[in-house]
């Protein structure tokens, strides 16, 4: 085998589609997971049971969290979608750009000129996302914004469609292997049932990986070159057991661990009449708009009104910004001994960190400022929990709206934004390649120097774009 790739989600599907579509090599898929088909969860179930997969993650059978915690972060619903697609199939289609404040530290010169201006002597890598789900039949950027009192926000693309058998669906690069897909692609096999317990390296470089089947058989495949796209802690836990087999004094964790600090509140508007008629247009059509974040917020701050019961109005606004990578952020294994090794998720907030905090709840604030002076009632201060990361979030999200704005904050790995265990630059080389052990290659928010305020989708699909044309070459 040329190429194996590690994981079915987004990032290795990506991978794996680019290597397809060259006709360079022979690739397979290894994903842990079962194969339960390509629909995503919000055109397979109602929009309350997708909710319940989500927020209830421990209902969901494809739902694990094969690693351990040790604080209060990565609990609840952090953790994994172990199936063919993984998040791909579960995402809520935002689809933004690594902001160019972020990009601007530590990212590789060229990589960042191949995100935002040109890619294999054409388009910009971001730009050729954007074609691929348009061409999928999400709604083309630039829709008309929304204005908020003095404040401004612009529509939210997304890489969804409305699905003709009900609800709407998110892309997921699962896409390129439907009977209408690329057929180079669909050449490409995925295989289920084969959970990755570590890479084989011999003389410092990956020969192939080691394999449970489901039917507990171990197997060892062999292959040139091997890609970590299984999600940033196992890519983590595999990386180390790998980086130790070359270099039995190498430390036994990866610091660098990031997610994304994100915090909200919900509220009924009652007397919807005095708000303005584009609002009310905005709360009947249900899209998401945003206030694109800036160096020294370091947040994306949402909005989205919805029609509640009786003429109310819901209103949900969010803020997700950037955690600072540091060294005390870290995934940690216990070895050497079998595989595959025990890991640990260390994840502290950074003293940098705070400052979010803060900028966050001000965002919140100014928005809820604007609407109490639009409704004409008093502009009651919103109240946070000085704790971050609602013990009780699920039941803060799903509870009925009030008049009384009912704040929340997500603790850290509830996201599911993990990311920075693998940058380049410290961990990779631009090509994406392990600077101590060639052959291995990782993609997906884990190589990530800096992750901005941005959802990383549309940066994990442009990267793996872009490592699947590495490879191919």
């Amino acid at each position: 085998m040329e190429t194996l790739v590690v994981g079915a989600g987004m990032a290795g599907l990506a991978t794996a589609a680019e290597l397809g579509r060259r006709g360079r090599g022979s690739v397979a898929v290894l994903e842990a997971g079962p194969d339960r088909g390509r629909t995503h969860i919000h055109s397979e179930y109602s929009p309350s049971e997708a909710l319940q997969l989500w927020l209830r993650p421990k209902t969901d059978p494809d739902f694990c969290r094969p690693y351990q915690t040790a604080d209060g972060a990565y609990r609840d619903l952090a953790g994994l979608r172990r199936r063919v697609g993984g998040r791909s199939l579960y995402w809520g289609g935002v689809l933004l750009p690594i902001e160019r404040w972020a990009l601007s530290e530590h990212w590789p010169e060229a990589v960042v000129t191949e995100l935002t201006k040109t890619w294999d002597g054409g388009p910009s890598l971001y730009q050729r996302v954007v074609d691929d789900v348009v061409g999928w039949g999400a709604e083309p950027p630039g829709a008309p914004g929304l204005t908020v009192g003095a404040l401004e926000f612009d529509r939210t693309p997304h890489a969804t469609r409305t699905e003709a058998a009900g609800g709407w669906s998110a892309f997921s690069p699962l896409a390129w292997w439907d009977d209408d897909g690329d057929p180079r692609v669909r050449r490409v096999p995925i295989l289920a049932g084969h959970d990755v317990l570590g890479v084989r390296v011999e003389h410092g470089r990956a020969t192939g990986v080691v394999v449970r089947t489901e039917d507990s058989e171990l197997l060892e495949l062999r292959a040139n070159r091997v890609v970590l796209a299984a999600g940033t802690v196992m890519n983590s836990r595999l990386a180390i057991q790998a980086l130790t087999a070359s270099d039995a004094a190498t430390p036994r964790d990866l610091p660098g661990l990031v997610d994304k600090i994100s915090q909200g509140f919900t509220v009924s508007l009652p007397d919807a009449e005095r708000l303005p008629d584009a609002i009310r247009a905005a709360a009947h059509e249900g899209h998401v708009y945003h206030r694109t974040g800036t160096a020294s917020t370091r947040s994306n701050q949402f909005v989205r009104f919805t029609e509640g019961a009786n003429g109310t109005v819901n209103l949900d606004s969010w803020t997700m910004g950037e955690q600072r990578r540091g060294p005390h952020s870290q995934v940690r294994c216990d070895g050497p001994g079998e595989w595959p090794w025990r890991t640990t998720v260390h994840a502290p907030l950074e003293a940098a960190d705070e400052a979010v905090l803060a900028t966050q709840q001000h965002l919140l604030g100014e928005l809820w400022a604007e609407i109490t002076r639009l409704l004409g009632v008093p502009a009651v201060p919103l109240r946070f929990s000085p704790r971050h990361g609602s013990p009780d979030l699920a039941d803060r999200l799903t509870a009925v709206r009030r008049p009384t704005p009912l704040t929340y904050s997500f603790p850290l790995g509830s996201e599911q934004h993990e990311a920075g265990t693998l940058a380049f630059g410290e961990v990779l080389d631009e090509d994406h390649q392990f600077t101590a052990v060639r052959g291995l290659y990782a993609c997906g928010p884990s190589v990530m120097p800096r992750t901005g305020a941005a959802n990383p989708s549309m940066t994990t699909l442009a990267l793996s774009k872009r490592l699947g044309a590495i490879l191919a070459g």
